[in-house]
């Protein structure tokens, strides 16, 4: 009691009004205090919508996956609806008069095409239909198993025919055929690519991409290490030239992780690498060119522990992916941005050589089909704007160069259908945009597939001229690219 009566007299000795005052401004701060709690709660724990600028498409897509799927990217159906967004709508088609307010209020066009994608099991169909629902393109996938006495990899093969449909006959005119044979227990996976030429009947080897696997394939296409796309010489030989090959870098596969890239080689193997080849960068001009893709690290925020990637070369950096996510308010929306080396000065602005962002913002209703099925199939919805970059007079150019930055990575487009990040969704659909605006067999190779084969040789081309490296002439050639299919008129 001794310690309460001293405090008593103290308090007692304090001026009446001061007492008054003190215990006001206590109030004041509690309950303003409070208040401004109540509010910031409200403010952080708020949905808002990301602001969309100078947007060139559009994607809604409504997605069921199959939660019983074994597969490293889940079984799904997918229906995706494509038009053209603000920036295209009120330029009439052209970018070099947008302002950006203009741009940012004008009223989005109607669908301009569909694409609709079914995975599930052995069966794998995709469809392209134009504005009014009829079939442009569509491919098939048969999948056959076997296994002999003795063989326990047991044998998957598997034939795609990708075809143009007449919308007047319905017919189909097959363009593209894909045979692959992947065993079950085996460090890699061909897949031969044949072309139809036109009028012709027989199809034509040209391409070859082999997927290796770690651990020889024990625990599935999960642990794929790299990706080496060949160029048929000999049909008949069997003779073969590499494209490109790459390998990642990193040792147990579960992480995100770059690659080292080689065009007109193969990786070094563990024996080159000891001699002297570790590390070592190809003389610029010859015909071996290397480049290094680097995944780097965004800790904070959390949600995203991937920052993206950086694709560099002797001559300095050449592109980077980099992935925004947010502490608040925009929930589990991701921004996609894309940089490249416009001034062929090695280094990246951020400023000045952005070339494109994407928006991807699913609905977040996944959670909630889990909870409600109880682990039955999981129905999602998934948009996809994608935004002009740096400069809106050559956005529609830099649309595709951003479509050239993805066919460089391939090992992390596999990784990128929810498990490392989402560039695997993003390609795909911007595959499907290309397709529709120009419908070519290298187009419709693109969209229903992964990896780009028949495209691949222009989009490297493209991408080094673009560039400015000393060395993209010579590799034009030796790709079989013509100046005309790397020539850019918008820039």
């Amino acid at each position: 009691m001794g310690i309460l009566d001293s405090v008593a007299k103290k308090l007692d000795a304090v001026p009446f009004w001061f007492r008054k005052w003190l215990v006001g401004i206590l109030g004041v701060i509690i309950f303003g205090g409070g208040i401004a709690l109540l509010f910031l709660y409200f403010y952080i724990s708020s949905r808002l919508s990301y602001p969309e600028r100078n947007v060139l498409y559009r994607v809604n897509e409504s997605v069921k996956y199959a939660s019983s799927s074994q597969k490293y990217h889940l079984d799904r159906e997918s229906f995706a609806n494509i038009s053209e967004g603000s920036l295209l709508s009120s330029a009439g088609g052209g970018t070099e008069s947008v302002s950006t307010s203009a741009a940012a209020a004008a009223p989005v066009k109607a669908i301009m095409c569909t694409s609709k994608r079914r995975e599930k099991g052995d069966v794998d169909e995709y469809e392209l239909l134009n504005m009014s629902y009829q079939k442009v393109a569509q491919a098939s996938t048969k999948s056959e198993k076997s296994r002999a006495v003795f063989d326990i990899s047991r044998q998957n093969y598997i034939q795609n025919v990708a075809s143009f449909v007449n919308q007047s006959t319905n017919k189909e005119d097959i363009k593209v055929v894909t045979l692959e044979r992947a065993a079950e227990i085996a460090s890699f996976a061909e897949a031969d690519t044949y072309v139809v030429p036109e009028n012709a009947h027989v199809p034509v080897h040209r391409y070859r991409l082999t997927d290796g696997r770690r651990y020889w394939g024990l625990f599935g296409e999960r642990f794929r290490s790299s990706t080496k796309l060949q160029r048929v010489i000999d049909e008949k030989a069997q003779k073969f030239e590499t494209v490109y090959h790459s390998k990642e870098t990193g040792w147990i596969g579960m992480m995100p992780q770059g690659s080292s890239y080689y065009l007109f080689r193969d990786v070094p193997t563990f024996g080159e690498k000891l001699g002297g080849y570790f590390g070592r960068q190809a003389p610029v001009g010859s015909d071996e060119i290397t480049f290094n893709i680097v995944q780097f690290w965004n800790a904070f925020p959390w949600r995203t522990m991937n920052g993206g990637y950086t694709i560099s070369d002797s001559a300095g950096e050449l592109a980077m992916v980099r992935i925004e996510d947010f502490w608040f308010n925009y929930d589990e929306d991701v921004v996609y941005w894309y940089y490249f080396d416009l001034d062929g000065d090695g280094k990246l602005n951020l400023e000045t050589e952005c070339v494109g962002r994407v928006l991807f913002s699913p609905t977040g209703a996944q959670a909630v089909s889990e909870a409600e099925n109880k682990g039955g199939d999981i129905s999602t919805t998934n948009n996809y704007s994608f935004m002009a970059g740096s400069n809106l007079k050559t956005a529609l150019a830099d649309f595709i160069l951003c479509g050239d930055i993805e066919a460089m990575m391939p090992d992390q487009i596999f990784d990128g259908f929810g498990q490392h990040s989402y560039l695997g969704y993003i390609e795909e659909k911007r595959d499907d945009i290309m397709f529709y605006l120009d419908r070519s067999v290298e187009n419709l190779d693109r969209a229903i597939k992964e990896e780009d084969t028949i495209g691949t040789a222009r989009s490297i081309a493209r991408l080094l001229a673009s560039a400015r490296r000393p060395y993209a002439e010579k590799a034009r050639a030796k790709l079989g690219v013509s100046a005309d299919d790397v020539r850019n008129p918008a820039r």
